[in-house]
């Protein structure tokens, strides 16, 4: 067996797929997919309805990585059309019956993985440093469209256009004497109004569409090899789709009837979004979030760089400056945080992971005062649930709003309720994180950005904070000495600040 293998199991709701890859060469060795499964009613009633068949197909992926004699396996599962409590039934329901266990994956990390398959392409490393790129993904519930400059991702904008979308606007065109192409351009202009006003760059752009699926694909380049779109032969296809019947439509690119109830709202969104933004350049790619869980595999397992932990950090900075936050005190309370965490991480107290929550943390602390200084962290708390970080998974963002609640030191007394719901190990972690963090915003309560440098020093069970500044730090100390009760308990030693004379 080769340690470069790897197993990769992804479940959907339209068919599980089992993927034999080569993380040095990043191949795919073989491919397994179970039946497609049967297609009605809710989305999140095919897994219940589906069990059996999804089990069997489990089963029978499990003897394929054994016969490959793989160790190195994960199994994946779509989560998009599912609430977090079926999600863990049926969690549950797959181990019981395979023992496999299922990692489900929201909206935002899905999201994510198509960002990293996209950055992976070839013409992508093409890009000059002024060309815009937008990488359209199409997806089973959400379609997500990210901006780039050169070879950097500056935004991301999501749409909801999944089943139930495709089912409403089914409804509204059944019965109607309108042109439905009309309708669904009239629907799909809506949800595009928010993403028209927003300010765009100018200059060359171009699109990329992703993870079409194949019989999506041939759609929009019959009978062509090429990836590139002639953006006139595209216009070629939205005639079609707007004048011509579903049975020619059907026969000529080779659809069925739920997936010319898809591609009907594909091709009018596209249409769209070529007027808006102009691309001198389409093309198409079926890579997808599967690509980007290899490609990170492989940059686990140092096969490849890592590449991509500024796409977190930035989406996290486009959500500070939308609600008005950062600034000098941001910045500076980011800064000392992580300094004091980096200290404790080489002294084995905390977990290294987490560094990257911690920074998140930082940068979003200060955002309810966008709704009311008043309570702010509570709020705070409130948009960041409301505009889940890309990249994170839903553990990794209950802990980040247990982080931000935890930082209001005028009710110390209601800590563990913010983080009681948490796992016994996790609410170890979250209470380390905001105990850091509130030590870092101690040590700039005026927000005058008094101390410009601290030096961590842990020795004998004790930890010393000495902070350089020439300034009188009075309510620095006094903020500082409501905070440290917490960080003391979770660390299991005493801390102190000490002030050093200097710039």
């Amino acid at each position: 067996m080769s340690k470069r293998q790897f197993g990769l199991i992804y479940i959907s709701s339209y068919q599980a797929r089992l993927f034999i890859v080569d993380l040095k060469r990043l191949a795919i060795i073989e491919q397994l997919s179970s039946a497609q499964f049967v297609q009605g009613g809710k989305k999140f009633e095919v897994y219940e309805n589906e069990l059996p068949r999804l089990t069997d197909a489990l089963i029978g992926f499990k003897r394929k990585i054994a016969e490959y004699g793989i160790d190195n396996y994960k199994v994946y599962g779509n989560r998009q059309l599912l609430d977090k409590i079926s999600a863990r039934y049926l969690a549950d329901q797959i181990k019981v019956r395979t023992g496999l266990e299922i990692e489900w994956l929201n909206g935002a990390q899905i999201a994510y993985y198509k960002i990293i398959a996209g950055m992976a392409l070839p013409q992508f490393s093409e890009l000059a440093d002024d060309e815009f790129t937008y990488l359209l993904s199409m997806g089973s519930a959400m379609i997500n469209l990210t901006l780039f400059k050169g070879q950097h991702y500056l935004s991301t904008w999501n749409f909801a256009l999944g089943p139930e979308e495709i089912e409403e606007m089914a409804a509204m065109t059944r019965d109607t004497p309108s042109d439905p192409i009309d309708i669904i351009g009239d629907y799909i202009s809506r949800k595009l109004v928010s993403f028209k006003t927003i300010e765009k760059p100018t200059g060359k752009a171009r699109i990329i569409i992703q993870h079409v699926s194949g019989r999506g694909e041939q759609s929009l380049r019959p009978q062509e090899k090429d990836r590139v779109i002639d953006l006139k032969q595209f216009a070629g296809v939205y005639s079609d789709f707007r004048e011509a019947p579903d049975q020619y439509l059907m026969e000529k690119y080779e659809l069925d009837t739920d997936s010319l109830a898809r591609m009907k709202p594909t091709i009018v969104l596209i249409n769209q979004l070529v007027k808006i933004i102009k691309p001198h350049t389409m093309t198409l790619t079926q890579s997808s979030a599967i690509t980007g869980l290899m490609i990170q595999e492989a940059a686990r397992l140092k096969y490849r760089p890592d590449e991509y932990s500024t796409i977190v950090l930035t989406a996290t900075k486009n959500i500070a400056r939308r609600y008005e936050s950062g600034g000098q005190h941001i910045n500076l309370s980011n800064k000392f945080a992580l300094h004091i965490f980096d200290r404790l991480a080489h002294a084995g107290m905390v977990d290294r992971r987490d560094r990257q929550l911690l920074e998140i943390a930082a940068r979003l602390h200060d955002i309810g005062n966008f709704v009311n200084f008043h309570n702010h962290y509570e709020h705070a708390a409130y948009i960041v649930g409301a505009n889940q970080i890309i990249g994170l998974s839903d553990r990794e963002n209950e802990m980040l709003l247990s982080i931000l609640k935890h930082q209001d030191i005028t009710n110390l007394n209601a800590d563990e309720r913010e983080y009681r719901h948490l796992d016994p190990a996790l609410q170890v972690r979250v209470a380390k994180l905001a105990a850091i963090l509130r030590l870092a915003n101690s040590l700039d309560a005026s927000r005058k950005q008094k101390i410009s440098k601290i030096v961590v020093s842990i020795k004998d069970e004790k930890m010393l904070i000495t902070v350089t500044s020439k300034r009188d730090l009075t309510l620095e100390r006094w903020v500082f000495e409501k905070n440290v009760n917490l960080a003391e308990a979770v660390f299991g030693m005493k801390i102190a600040m000490k002030q050093k004379r200097g710039k």
